[in-house]
């Protein structure tokens, strides 16, 4: 039905209905249309789709190449460190150093190229999901961490003062320059007592000091980072923390895979494992973990994952494993 023949229609209930009345019954309509799907809590959800639409279209338009296994597998392949560096150069990535850059100074220009493109992400997205970027850009302030971390077990601590875009957050110059000093991982670790990293990497020392892994450290540091997004979930608005908690539940799934997996590698006492073993995964809870734990080997522990979504990603890989 057309204006005009809404307002014959109108006209003939009452004489006073004149064109701008019936505009203004039109708009009174709308908002009480509007009312209603706010009041039945799918405005809110409407309005969150259509704000992630910018943030979207742009991700198409540069594409994200290496989430795809061929791809990956092809990088895999490269003869050289340049080889590889070519590949991804043209895709866009590691623009901003040389095709003579070193392995190093690749990983550090990877690194902060991942942290502006999350910290981009966060700007475009809804206000009402900066808790959970700010969550996850915590995972990047705990890999800033493991990196220095990985250098002093390496003897390298004197490169951390080198590059400050990469000190995580609280990592004062005069910090880092003690840092960059360390003889020793306890050193270090006491001097990282300034920072809110430090308790929580106490926690991996006895480990670490045990069996000389940086896999205890970093482990503590993950379940630090993983209680931090749980804690920010609880004050995500509800009709948006659905995707979120799923987001989290799978990266705690892929987080235990790898731990179990490199347990059995490496022979690990199996009852040292479950201490380090995420709760709150997507399709694998705990009591499924403790049974893949019994298994023997790296390939028994694979085909547990059989009907699970990793079942296709890893299947292909046993075929190469040794």
């Amino acid at each position: 039905m057309d204006i005009p023949d809404l307002n014959t229609l109108l006209d003939a209930g009452s004489p006073y209905v004149t064109h701008l009345s019936a505009a203004v019954l039109i708009i009174i309509m709308f908002l009480l249309f509007l009312t209603l799907l706010s009041t039945a809590g799918y405005f809110p959800v409407l309005l969150s789709i259509t704000s992630y639409t910018a943030i979207i279209a742009r991700l198409k338009a540069k594409g994200v190449p290496y989430i795809e296994p061929k791809q990956v597998q092809e990088l895999m392949q490269s003869g050289s460190v340049q080889d590889c560096l070519s590949r991804l150069r043209s895709c866009g990535y590691l623009t901003r150093v040389t095709m003579e850059c070193t392995p190093d100074q690749a990983e550090e220009e990877l690194l902060l190229a991942w942290y502006e493109e999350v910290a981009l992400l966060r700007s475009q997205a809804p206000r009402d999901a900066w808790l959970f970027f700010d969550a996850f850009l915590f995972f990047q302030e705990i890999a800033k961490v493991k990196r220095i971390i990985r250098l002093i077990h390496m003897d390298r601590a004197g490169v951390i003062t080198e590059n400050p875009k990469l000190w995580p957050e609280g990592c004062t110059p005069d910090l880092a320059a003690k840092i960059g000093n360390v003889r020793s991982m306890s050193e270090g670790i006491r001097l990282l007592q300034e920072t809110r990293y430090g308790e929580t990497l106490l926690g991996g020392m006895a480990l670490y000091e045990k069996e000389q892994s940086v896999f205890y450290l970093d482990h503590a540091l993950d379940c630090m980072g993983f209680s931090e997004l749980k804690s920010q979930m609880s004050m995500v608005q509800a009709y948006l923390a659905s995707p979120y908690r799923d987001f989290i539940a799978v990266l705690i799934d892929i987080q235990n895979i790898r731990v179990l997996i490199r347990a059995k590698h490496s022979g690990w006492n199996p009852d040292a494992v479950p201490l380090c073993l995420v709760d709150g995964g997507q399709e694998l809870p705990m009591w499924r973990l403790v049974q893949m734990n019994e298994m023997m080997s790296v390939p028994d522990l694979l085909r547990q994952l059989s009907g699970t979504g990793y079942d296709s990603v890893l299947s292909p890989v046993l075929r190469t494993y040794p």
